[in-house]
């Protein structure tokens, strides 16, 4: 089995540039398009198959980044914004609920997914873009990750071999996260307490199981929408997992908040780091 991992991302300015402390935000939360780009431009350098989707006005910025790796990369323009009105109205909708807002954890409020449809829309497509680029037959290789636009937040997330091969096995689905999850915890507690137990910035799995993987994530965000709840996908992620747990592996990685690195996965899961 080729071990080398095919990398699906995405980039659409939704306005995070504008979520700024002066408008009451915490500065967390505040990232612009330059922000973004600086951030892939570190994983860019990696050897391996990468698949892009983006706005048009994006699609020349996110190929120079790839010079010299043009034939491991396709980036397809995507209009994202004249897209999923009829799904982001319902998140609106949701999310202005008294019965929603109202059990939201006062610490949480700010939060992209207690408020902002066009995030809990990008976020569910995760697997849909993964499942899009195998539709296509853009993936050559048999693993495939999904991975954030802006993961590598710095230079040394970067193996010094620039190249991402690892042998996940076929069999499970590979999430990662802090701790697992206990059987006495409800899916409402963890909505309104943002609580993390799988990291919603990557996901990586044999080609094989992304199709079902997929299905496992629409039927999760349906069963929310049923219920007038929303989310983003940390907790689509964990659905999907508890409704076939035999499917799914769970890696646990040190907390951040503990002052440890959970960005770590081309380095700690990587054959090519010795």
């Amino acid at each position: 089995m080729n071990n080398e991992v095919s990398i699906v991302t995405f980039f659409f300015d939704t306005g995070r540039g504008e979520w700024t402390p002066d408008k009451g935000f915490p500065h967390y939360l505040h990232r612009t398009v330059d922000t973004y780009f600086e951030r892939f431009s570190y994983m860019a350098q990696l050897d391996n198959e990468m698949i892009i989707y983006t706005s048009p006005e994006f699609c020349d910025r996110v190929m120079e980044l790839r010079k010299g790796k043009e034939d491991k990369t396709k980036v397809i323009p995507f209009d994202y914004h004249g897209q999923f009105a009829e799904q982001k109205q319902k998140y609106y909708d949701i999310q202005r609920l008294e019965s929603y807002a109202s059990r939201v954890n006062p610490s949480q409020r700010l939060n992209p997914e207690y408020w902002n449809p066009d995030y809990i829309q990008l976020m569910y497509l995760k697997s849909f873009f993964v499942k899009w680029a195998l539709d296509d037959g853009l993936i050559t290789n048999d693993y495939v990750a999904s991975i954030d636009f802006g993961y590598c937040r710095t230079p040394d997330k970067i193996p010094p071999s620039k190249k991402w091969c690892y042998d996940f096995g076929k069999d499970k689905f590979q999430l990662f996260g802090y701790r697992p999850y206990p059987a006495d915890q409800s899916i409402e507690n963890v909505i309104f307490n943002n609580i993390v137990y799988i990291l919603g910035a990557k996901q990586v799995g044999h080609k094989d199981l992304w199709p079902e993987v997929n299905r496992l994530i629409v039927k999760s965000m349906d069963e929310l929408l049923s219920k007038n709840l929303i989310d983003d996908d940390q907790t689509l992620w964990l659905m999907a997992s508890l409704k076939k747990p035999e499917m799914f592996n769970l890696n646990i990685i040190p907390d951040h908040q503990l002052g440890h690195d959970s960005f770590v996965l081309f380095n700690n899961f990587n054959d090519t780091v010795k």
